[in-house]
């Protein structure tokens, strides 16, 4: 499994890292040691081999970070990347829930499907094609994994801001 990118925290994402982050500051030093990152990872459900967690640890601590213990600020780089990933899974298994045929994309008749279901009112046909097309990036008539993945996004920053 390789490490996954970082992406932005928001502020109660950002409060539950932190809440980890002092389970494991066991002296109230703002520090967590290093050696309990294997302990810290397979608590938080992440199971990286020995070699991708130096990896990810070293990146966290950047050039000059400190080789024995994680501040606050580290602690967030690791979390950015958690829920990066848990994000993209769920999204992953939602696509494979409307890829109905297991074709690896989205056709008119799932995009359909989609829109049907989590609609309060049935949508013409032209609705849906409307949709469609605004997900559908690149033009080809159908949303792959990518263009699926930027339509869930868009739709939680959507909901996030009204």
């Amino acid at each position: 499994m390789a490490a996954p990118k970082a992406r932005a925290l928001g502020p109660e994402e950002k409060d539950e890292c932190m809440k980890i982050f002092d389970i494991f500051d066991r002296n109230a030093e703002n520090i967590a040691p290093v050696s309990d990152t294997m302990d810290m990872l397979t608590k938080l459900g992440q199971t990286y081999t020995k070699r991708e967690t130096e990896a990810i640890m070293k990146e966290a601590r950047g050039p000059k970070g400190d080789k024995k213990n994680l501040g606050p600020e580290e602690w967030l780089v690791l979390c950015s990347k958690w829920v990066r990933q848990d994000d993209e899974e769920e999204i992953l298994r939602a696509f494979k829930v409307f890829d109905a045929n297991g074709d690896g994309v989205i056709d008119f008749d799932e995009f359909k499907f989609i829109m049907q279901k989590v609609g309060e009112e049935p949508l013409t046909d032209a609705e849906v094609e409307e949709a469609m097309k605004e997900a559908d990036e690149d033009g080809n008539g159908v949303i792959d994994i990518p263009e699926f993945m930027d339509l869930i996004k868009k739709s939680k920053n959507a909901l996030k801001e009204a």
